[in-house]
């Protein structure tokens, strides 16, 4: 996974896409984007999207 799939999920979460849409969407494993989710959540995730 590079940076910009990184970002696209991000965009996706923050406009409030379900979990299976952003994975039919970006393509990639539900785990990746429940990681990526719980990282926003936690603020440990730094990347501006």
């Amino acid at each position: 996974m590079d940076r910009e799939q990184v970002q696209y999920i991000i965009k996706l979460l923050r406009e409030g896409h379900s979990l299976t849409k952003i994975t039919k969407l970006a393509k990639i494993n539900i785990m990746y984007v429940s990681v990526i989710r719980k990282l926003m959540v936690m603020d440990l995730l730094q990347i501006e999207a």
